[in-house]
């Protein structure tokens, strides 16, 4: 969705890129889109596009073709020089923090100061620990908010000196529907959930039943998991030029559909910075294959 921003709303006017480009070279990542169908998701962002371009009456950037790319090809265009910027996971970030320009990370208002995830059991269950999972049954949220889940659950498991989730819980399941996560928790017919706490709110607005039955046994640190980011080598006047009109997304009415879709109000400007807490937990979860190998191994 950052990414169709961009592309609709460049500023007026031809902006130089590092190679000469009349206008910045953007893509989003496949992952950001949490299983959902891409051929759909292109479609729908074509008609957007076309929208807010005409409400705006500005040039178009220019995506890469299709828009949403596999990750690895996102990541060697960006760090080749052919992608300018682009919306990904922080998974991603990880990966090219080291090209990204360090104050000029664009993230939807709700995910700036980071959002939680949280494990969810039954209070009448046996479950006290995170050791008492073991051989447990799982579900969780596919949820675009989510794409850390895998790095939370196993920092998490190498904290308590457990095995990572794929060998520590019995089964995972995942779903697109959020009764579908919360309410076989609260039937008893899942052991335990995982979703984002803002989401966990949200059905307990709905159901306060839920808030009485249930509870975190785990909550992760604030993360941030997707960015729309530029390379440092981008012409400062094109970036800002970029920036500046996809804060001015929410000033007309296809904007506000699109910002209201994705559940926010507005787009903010963060520094490389706020993403240190993110980036450290990435950090952890890329090291454990090396370390458990280690330790499998034993002392030499």
């Amino acid at each position: 969705m950052m990414a169709g921003t961009v592309a609709a709303t460049l500023a007026r006017g031809r902006c130089l890129g590092e190679n000469g480009r009349a206008t910045l070279r953007l893509a989003v990542s496949v992952e950001t889109l949490a299983g959902a169908n891409v051929n759909d998701a292109r479609a729908a962002y074509r008609v957007w596009l076309g929208e807010v371009r005409g409400q705006l009456g500005i040039a178009a950037a220019e995506p890469v073709p299709g828009i949403f790319i596999p990750s690895e090809e996102l990541i060697r265009g960006f760090r080749q020089g052919t992608i300018d910027c682009c919306g990904i996971t922080a998974l991603e970030f990880f990966k090219v923090a080291d090209l990204t320009d360090p104050d000029s990370l664009v993230i939807q208002d709700y995910l700036a100061d980071g959002i939680e995830y949280v494990l969810l059991v039954h209070k009448s269950s046996p479950f006290k620990r995170i050791a008492d999972l073991r051989n447990a049954r799982i579900v969780s949220h596919l949820h675009r908010d989510m794409v850390l889940l895998p790095a939370w659950q196993d920092t998490m498991l190498a904290a308590n000196n457990l095995p990572e989730a794929d060998h520590f819980f019995g089964s995972q399941e995942r779903s697109d529907r959020l009764n579908q996560v919360v309410l076989p928790v609260f039937f008893r017919r899942m052991d335990g959930a995982c979703l984002a706490r803002r989401s966990w709110e949200t059905a307990v607005e709905l159901n306060p039943q839920l808030g009485r039955d249930l509870w975190p046994l785990a909550v992760s640190p604030r993360i941030i998991p997707i960015i729309f980011a530029f390379r440092r080598t981008t012409t400062p006047s094109a970036r800002k030029s970029l920036i500046d009109s996809i804060q001015r997304i929410n000033t007309i009415p296809a904007g506000q559909q699109i910002v209201a879709l994705f559940q926010s109000r507005e787009f903010v400007v963060r520094p490389t910075s706020f993403m240190a807490g993110t980036v450290e937990m990435v950090r952890q979860f890329e090291r454990l294959p090396a370390q458990q190998a280690n330790a499998r191994k034993g002392p030499a």
